[in-house]
């Protein structure tokens, strides 16, 4: 079984949960044919425990060492194009976090330099990787639903609801490159994309209600955030089909929803947070309403099916995607080619961002309808 040296740079929460979903490939994975090693690590933070065989502070330690394949960026929005650029310039496979970038230019820059190269690229779009989700891709892809008419893509998280929250890199817009809609509506936008088609235009709102927040967990001076908490995204489709997606930062509820539901003509389908192991169906001529598992039919289900973990193993959904998602670029370095074409490389995820940067434009120009010709 050949050995697949991954190097990670940050060590926040979301590098936490990367590890933790490689280590779970190393030790339960199904059916995998390579061995994920957790190699290098690199960090500001000192004295930090961690499973990698060694530790730096120096990102170009990392680049160096010969013995990588996998660089994992698991850092501040603003850090994403430089250190990918670094990557691909040593050499190396790169996995990295949603967003490519924090602005559409450098995001087509790295795009391009990533499609210029050999080496196998993927971002973090893990709702690509729940079941229920190829499952609806599947249904819809087989013409079951007919039309697409309308649909509501939402989720709802309630992080930032805090008053005494301080300030960050993620609601600083120079840092973050938007707030609600580029940290969450990201993952929105793809899934429209990837179940229902390329967007035409966006009519864009967004809201601030926490418009200052302490400027360190120690300081009781305010600084102004200027990133939206609240967003809403009026959306057209090249296809005809009309609907809307919804983020917030700021929603005070019990859990932190995620609400995916798609009118056909023939029907609707409807996916929740409650359970993303399969999609609720109704069938229209028929009267029927279905809950329950789907028929995998494409090369990606069956990946799907073998990949995310089964009962006995969940992690819980947010890392069950993770590790499925991380597990579906391993096994294309380990082919060293792209395996499935759901793959979504750096050039996939910055079509999925420019969705929101439409929404920005036209949130800031009076919410005028931005045509995706604009993003050209």
């Amino acid at each position: 079984m050949n050995d697949i040296n991954i190097g990670l740079i940050g060590y926040g929460g979301i590098a936490k949960t990367h590890i933790i979903a490689i280590k779970w490939l190393e030790l339960i994975g199904n059916e995998i044919n390579f061995n994920p090693v957790l190699k290098g690590l690199c960090t500001s933070k000192e004295n930090c425990m961690s499973p990698f065989e060694y530790a730096t502070c120096e990102f170009e330690n990392l680049l160096s060492d010969n013995s990588l394949d996998v660089i994992d960026i698991c850092t501040p929005n603003f850090l994403h194009f430089e250190q990918g650029v670094k990557v691909l310039e040593a050499g190396k496979h790169i996995y990295m976090e949603k967003p490519v970038s924090k602005d559409i230019a450098e995001g087509i820059k790295l795009a391009n330099i990533s499609e210029g190269s050999s080496l196998i690229n993927q971002v973090a779009l893990m709702y690509r990787f729940f079941p229920a989700i190829v499952m609806a891709k599947d249904y819809i892809g087989s013409g079951q639903l007919g039309d697409i008419l309308h649909f509501r893509f939402a989720l709802y998280h309630s992080g930032y609801l805090n008053p005494n929250r301080p300030m960050s890199w993620r609601l600083q817009s120079d840092q973050s490159g938007g707030g609600a809609a580029m940290d969450l509506g990201i993952h929105m936008a793809d899934l429209v994309r990837f179940l229902l088609g390329e967007v035409k235009e966006v009519m864009g709102q967004t809201s601030i209600y926490f418009k200052e927040r302490y400027k360190n967990a120690n300081s009781n001076e305010k600084v102004q955030a200027d990133v939206d908490e609240w967003t809403l995204l009026n959306i057209n489709l090249v296809n005809g089909g009309k609907g809307t997606l919804e983020v917030s930062r700021i929603t005070s509820d019990i859990t932190e929803d995620t609400i995916i539901e798609i009118y056909g003509s023939k029907g609707n389908i409807k996916i929740s947070s409650n359970n993303l192991d399969y999609p609720s169906i109704y069938k229209h001529t028929r009267g029927i309403q279905e809950i329950g598992k789907l028929e995998y039919v494409s090369d990606f289900g069956l990946f799907i099916k073998k990949a995310y973990p089964n009962n006995k193993n969940d992690l819980g959904w947010h890392t069950n995607a993770h590790l499925t998602s991380l597990c579906n670029m391993l096994s294309n370095v380990h082919q060293n080619k792209i395996i499935y074409s759901e793959t979504p490389t750096i050039k996939e995820a910055l079509e999925s961002q420019k969705i929101i940067e439409m929404g920005y434009i036209s949130a800031r120009e009076e919410s005028r309808w931005v045509s995706a010709e604009e993003m050209l």
